[in-house]
């Protein structure tokens, strides 16, 4: 986390915008030492963000979390990278959390989030679930969706991280007729896709063949293309999904997969190094990079920010967009 994020910042040419890191400001200066980059860490408050005075340059903002309203949160002394514990978890945590405050009060205009371990999150009885169900948690928000985009592949999920036993009896007509809607607004919101074309993937081999292989094509995904088409969508399918992302699918602006490796084997084969996850359905812009924690790195000064970079550069070219529709939405 701490390496990537630095990495992104500090390494390739500057962002338009004021960077803020949430996390222990200790550790982000252990890790500017290891890297070697060339840039210096300021920790700041609050109060820095209310008066808008964070640093310029090569010099980045660090806010320790729980800063709001509580007690800042820090590692102490026994840092070591790639050796998580259940005090990092609920750092990492309370980050999350102060972050999304920021966000909700208005203090950033959009968050860029750093991989999480859901397995120590578990350990240490914060969370059992991901960045997106934690966030919607966080927010209230009623509908969340994960996004996956590289270039101009889009693939929106209706279930997220589910075992492969249970996406059968998690899928449902209105469920998955919100996520094609979902798909349809942020496309038009985010990217100005006027009407949208979607391309919606079977579950089952081949569609079902006609109830072979399975009947959740002709119970609950056929019935929720009907309901979105009434409504004006442009939406196909159900396409069968060996074909749905090759040379011979229908050409789409955007893909609803029914589950998660279906959707996301052909974003990460597109371009693994690349790819970003941004969540559909938050009061805010959040986007991160495609891939996980790499303990196995941690430390070596190797890895690569790469999705990280993206993953910042995406949330610059979507919080126009939808700080705009939010003041219009207040006003």
């Amino acid at each position: 986390g701490p390496e990537v994020c630095l990495r992104a910042l500090l390494e390739s040419p500057s962002l338009a915008c004021r960077p803020l890191l949430v996390g222990d400001p200790r550790v982000a200066r252990q890790t500017l030492e290891l890297l070697g980059c060339r840039g210096s860490i300021e920790e700041v408050g609050v109060s820095d963000l209310q008066a808008g005075e964070l640093p310029r340059g090569r010099t980045l903002a660090v806010l320790a979390p729980q800063a709001i309203g509580g007690k800042a949160l820090r590692l102490g002394a026994a840092v070591r990278p790639g050796r998580p514990s259940r005090l990092s978890a609920r750092i990492a945590y309370a980050s999350i959390r102060t972050a999304v405050e920021l966000a909700q009060a208005g203090w950033v205009d959009a968050l860029c989030t750093a991989p999480i371990s859901k397995e120590w999150f578990a350990r240490a009885g914060v969370a059992r679930t991901g960045h997106t169900e934690i966030l919607a948690a966080l927010t209230g928000a009623r509908d969340v969706r994960m996004m996956m985009t590289v270039g101009d592949l889009r693939v929106v999920l209706a279930t997220i991280h589910v075992p492969i036993r249970r996406v059968p009896r998690s899928l449902d007509v209105s469920g998955i007729a919100r996520t094609i809607d979902m798909t349809a607004e942020h496309l038009n919101l985010w990217w100005r896709i006027r009407r949208p074309r979607i391309a919606v993937a079977a579950l089952n081999p081949h569609a079902g063949d006609g109830g072979i292989y399975g009947t959740e094509e002709a119970e609950k995904i056929l019935p929720a293309l009907r309901r979105v088409r009434r409504r004006g969508v442009d939406a196909s399918g159900p396409h069968p999904a060996d074909t749905l992302f090759s040379a011979l699918g229908p050409k789409a602006d955007a893909f609803v997969a029914m589950y998660h490796d279906q959707g996301l084997v052909p974003i990460k084969q597109r371009d693994v190094h690349r790819a970003v996850n941004v969540t559909l359905g938050l009061p805010f812009v959040r986007t991160s990079p495609d891939h996980g924690t790499a303990y196995d790195l941690a430390g070596t000064g190797v890895a690569a920010a790469t999705s990280m970079r993206a993953a910042l550069e995406l949330a610059l070219e979507l919080a126009p967009a939808h700080g705009r529709v939010a003041r219009q939405r207040l006003s």
